[in-house]
């Protein structure tokens, strides 16, 4: 196993015997969690130890609440990665004062998950951290796959069967580095030089000079299929552009069952509405023997609102059920709201799976909530 996935029970298990046969008495588990480079940055303390006398010779472990502890998941509308380190190590011990054993394992840590039916310490092994191989789009906008980058891998742009742009994902033992996002967009120089000199008879002449201007450029190129090949293993995305002229499309943005951050859109009717609470006394408004037709008896404190939207996705294939299942489970969503990547809840406790055969047509209703009262209220 080489991933751990906290969202679901991670179990380690040690029935080892000695050398000599002898039964298994304790087992002490080590648990370092770090970020950085795989071998170089781990403390010399760990950041967990447990310990268990054995029964029956067995000893089990359950860790992952342990290590979701060090997992912190944010996203201002930069999609970079959260992975981090877990180093673990067992010292066993054995009756009659036999030798020991030591074990240890390095695992790259999601905050992810897997279904029942998917057994014990769910691995969720995909090259891109995503269920589907169509991507719905804003044809306005990018797109960003999530890459989990355990080797060399390259990615390929094509449109029209032509390959109109490639990036090469260079492995690295940084925590950082283990998921990387490729869009269909770039601010490097070199891709500006790789594109040119894919033209016949065109060469970039005077690069540095060409650098220092490129890196300012926004540049961005369609592409209607992505083929990402990661050790002559290859998978393919298809990409769909949808222009939506009569309603303003939402961005949703969510952590899937992998770990990863995911992008979803709403392309048809979106309704706002705002549900407010409060806090009421009734005021003694009596002065002098008297008081003001003016003056407020039930008087009202701590009034806040929270805005809610209802989302529309627009037809999406029964593909995308996976999706949309994955969405509702989510605990970190978000939305591009008026420019801004905002917190939200999706308050939709159900979710009825809709298939072509009894629905036709699939258009999925969403109710979300935004995540902070519309007065800020934050002391």
């Amino acid at each position: 196993m080489s991933k751990i996935n906290v969202r679901s029970p991670y179990f380690i298990y040690d029935n080892s015997t000695s050398t000599g046969g002898d039964e298994l008495q304790n087992s002490t588990l080590y648990l370092w969690v770090y970020t950085g480079a795989k071998e170089a940055t781990r403390a010399a303390s760990p950041t967990y130890t447990l310990d268990s006398e054995a029964i029956d010779g067995e000893v089990t472990f359950e860790i992952s609440e342990l290590v979701r502890d060090y997992i912190s998941n944010s996203f201002d509308g930069n999609y970079v990665s959260n992975t981090v380190w877990l180093n673990w190590q067992v010292a066993s011990t054995y009756v009659a004062g036999s030798d020991s054993n030591n074990s240890q394992q390095t695992l790259s840590v999601f905050d992810g998950y897997g279904y029942f039916e998917d057994g014990s310490n769910p691995q969720n092994l995909e090259t891109a951290l995503q269920s589907n191989t169509t991507i719905f789009t804003n044809d306005l906008a990018n797109i960003n796959i999530p890459i989990h980058v355990t080797e060399d891998t390259t990615v390929s742009y094509l449109e029209d069967g032509e390959i109109i742009f490639t990036k090469d994902l260079v492995y690295s033992t940084n925590s950082a580095d283990q998921v990387q996002y490729v869009q269909n967009s770039s601010l490097d120089a070199d891709v500006f030089k790789k594109r040119v000199d894919a033209i016949a008879d065109t060469t970039v002449e005077a690069f540095n000079c060409v650098k220092a201007i490129a890196n300012d450029v926004y540049q961005e190129f369609d592409a209607d299929s992505i083929y990402i090949d990661k050790g002559g293993v290859i998978e393919v995305i298809k990409i769909e552009e949808v222009e939506e002229c009569k309603h303003n499309p939402y961005k949703v943005t969510f952590i899937n069952k992998f770990g990863a951050l995911q992008d979803l859109w709403f392309f048809k009717r979106s309704n706002l509405s705002l549900k407010t609470k409060e806090e009421s006394y009734k005021a003694n408004i009596i002065s002098s023997g008297t008081y003001s037709t003016n003056t407020r008896q039930n008087t009202i404190f701590n009034k806040t609102g929270a805005e809610s939207l209802q989302l529309n996705t627009g037809f999406y294939p029964e593909s995308y059920n996976e999706i949309f299942r994955q969405l509702s489970l989510s605990e970190e969503v978000w939305i591009n709201y008026d420019g801004k990547t905002l917190p939200i809840s999706v308050k939709s406790s159900s979710l009825n799976y809709k298939t072509s055969v009894n629905d036709k047509l699939i258009n999925y209703t969403i109710n979300v909530e935004f995540s902070n009262d519309k007065i800020n209220n934050i002391r």
